[in-house]
């Protein structure tokens, strides 16, 4: 067998692996737990309303998944997702444990995902996250660093467009198009924590 191939297995099981310690619930699942939405039917009976003065609450930035390690993870987990936690600009949050677990989701079915290519397509164009791209505000909004990151990306996707020599119609399509902008952006930061973990998945296997 090839090198390449067994270290991509090597890879992919250790994703296995380290998927095992993540703990993950339904954000709605919480929500109604905390009182703050209503629960479904059940039979003739259904779960207490929720109290309207949290109602304002029910628009969250969290994402659909709240994703967090299991109490009991041993601490070479702690190295394999430091970027998780810290990547030198944003610091951990919700959304970017659930990138985090998509990415090792994707990892442990497809193999290594070394530049965060396969999962910056799949936040982009996966059917199953058209809700996630419609509020895709809500990421943006979950942390503030995220925000300046955001203008400066803006700021140099219009530069390159203008070295390009691009025209005025072009540059205004992408400031008229911001929740596009968003997404890419969105994308863009899961595909380097994606890539970022792979990077630490292999380095174990040195």
């Amino acid at each position: 067998m090839p090198e390449a191939s067994t270290n991509d297995d090597q890879i992919r099981g250790m994703a296995m692996a380290l998927r095992h310690w993540f703990e993950v619930t339904e954000t709605n699942d919480l929500m109604v737990a905390a009182g703050l939405r209503g629960g479904k039917s059940e039979g003739l009976f259904t779960r207490k309303a929720p109290d309207k003065r949290f109602h304002a609450l029910t628009l969250t930035a969290l994402p659909p998944q709240v994703v967090r390690l299991k109490a009991d993870a041993p601490m070479t987990t702690l190295h394999l997702l430091q970027d998780v936690y810290d990547d030198g600009e944003l610091r951990a949050d919700p959304w970017r444990w659930w990138f985090a677990w998509i990415g090792i989701e994707m990892t442990a079915r497809l193999g290594p995902d070394i530049t965060g290519a396969r999962v910056r397509e799949f936040i982009k164009t996966n059917e199953s996250l058209g809700a996630i791209r419609v509020n895709a505000a809500r990421w943006l909004a979950s942390n503030p660093v995220r925000v300046t990151i955001l203008e400066r990306e803006f700021g140099q996707l219009v530069d390159r467009v203008i070295a390009d020599g691009g025209d005025r119609l072009t540059i205004e399509g992408i400031i008229r198009q911001p929740a596009l902008t968003i997404v890419d952006a969105m994308a863009g930061e899961a595909a380097r924590l994606s890539a970022a973990i792979t990077e630490r998945l292999a380095e174990r296997t040195k």
